[in-house]
């Protein structure tokens, strides 16, 4: 039950834009910005290459690659665009509106009849005059940053209709339209003792939060954006596949671990084919209440919640928590913890030190020393990130 995570390229840093600011209107660019139809491929390559154009006179000194990342519907348009210059910090710069109509355009002479539409793409052209398109269909989560309004992508279905939606499309239409209203579905659950809760299998709090508290430590050392993370009273964990979860540290020795797999079939056959949801808070206590639950309540993509009253964990209809495990870091066993730790440090991990290391995060008695042994593995480790995580936790003396 591992769950990898890795480090982004610094081609994913967001810029807000003209074009990203304010939404573009409907109005589909006339043919001849689409260059020949007759041959797709040429006229998408063509459109990508006059995108390129648009955004050349922005480039730095000494750039190696630019790119450009469009989310496109029917109804709107955002955009954001970095230039790459060596090992430097990325440079942000403005995408032209025209920039945005023609990704449009893009997009009517890229998809085929009766396919599916993209909602996504990335223009990546390199200073040697290589140009790449990838487009995004939304079979996972876009990120966050990446989103259009639910009625943008409503507008859009009525004309590029789908047999099936992804779930995280779905899900979002569903809670836009209040069909899954949280605080109207946790108090339904509160009111309707029927069914019960029901036992789940689940480490004990405390040890979930020590080894989640390591794992974190490992993803900002190698100063990753994904992964866990040690916020507060909450550990949170946050997959590249779209999966994530939260684990929360109440008052009066209560938890509350939640979260969502981005894939979760129960989701997809109740959205897409009518079914009911499950009943992921029947038997819920009344101190559970939303600030505890992970994002992913508020956005109808929650497939399960569990909660630990002090002695034990209970939940709904949620499944095992072993069958979750895309969406929860790997914290079966000390073992698991170490295998994870020692991968994503890498090679030149030391296991010895890693392995004191997780016995010291047990007991709730982490030395600096212990930090610098595990996670000192080259110049660009953030080992005082790595301290500072386990600190928050509360696991350092």
């Amino acid at each position: 039950m591992t769950s990898e995570f890795r480090t982004e390229t610094a081609g994913s840093a967001k810029a807000d834009s003209a074009a990203g600011d304010s939404a573009t209107d409907g109005n589909a660019p006339d043919d001849s910005s689409a260059g020949d139809r007759s041959d797709p491929q040429r006229a998408a390559g063509a459109i990508a290459t006059e995108i390129v154009e648009l955004l050349l006179p922005s480039a730095p000194v000494r750039w190696r690659q630019l790119r450009v990342a469009f989310s496109v519907t029917v109804a709107a348009v955002t955009a954001d665009a970095v230039f790459l210059v060596g090992e430097d910090e990325p440079l942000l710069v403005e995408v032209p509106s025209a920039a945005a109509e023609l990704a449009r355009a893009l997009r009517l002479v890229t998809v085929a009849p009766e396919t599916d539409a993209w909602w996504h793409v990335t223009i990546a052209h390199d200073h040697a005059g290589g140009t790449e398109c990838e487009y995004g269909y939304g079979d996972r989560p876009f990120p966050p940053a990446r989103l259009l309004p639910a009625a943008a992508y409503r507008a859009d279905l009525e004309q590029f209709p789908r047999a099936r939606l992804p779930v995280w499309l779905a899900a979002r239409l569903a809670v836009d339209d209040d069909r899954h209203h949280l605080p109207d579905v946790l108090t339904r659950a509160r009111l309707d003792r029927h069914p019960p809760a029901t036992p789940a299998a689940f480490l004990e709090p405390a040890t979930a939060w020590a080894r989640w508290a390591l794992v974190a430590a490992a993803a900002v050392a190698i100063r990753t954006e994904w992964g866990p993370r040690i916020l507060g009273s909450a550990a949170v964990f946050e997959a590249t596949n779209g999966g994530g979860s939260t684990l929360a540290l109440l008052p009066g020795g209560r938890a509350v671990l939640s979260g969502g797999v981005w894939n979760a079939p129960e989701l997809e056959t109740a959205y897409n084919d009518g079914l009911p949801l499950p009943k992921f808070y029947a038997g819920v206590p009344d101190w559970l209440d939303i600030p505890a639950l992970n994002h992913r309540a508020r956005t109808g993509q929650l497939s399960f919640c569990y909660w630990w009253d002090g002695t034990a964990w209970s939940c709904g209809q949620s499944p095992a928590p072993t069958a979750v495990g895309a969406a929860i870091p790997g914290l079966w066993t000390p073992a698991t913890v170490t295998d994870i730790v020692c991968g994503v440090l890498g090679e030149s991990a030391s296991r010895a030190a890693v392995t004191d290391l997780m016995a010291a995060v047990e007991s709730g008695w982490v030395t600096h020393d212990m930090v610098t042994a595990a996670f000192d593995t080259d110049e660009d480790t953030d080992i005082a990130g790595a301290w500072t995580q386990l600190a928050v936790a509360g696991l350092t003396r």
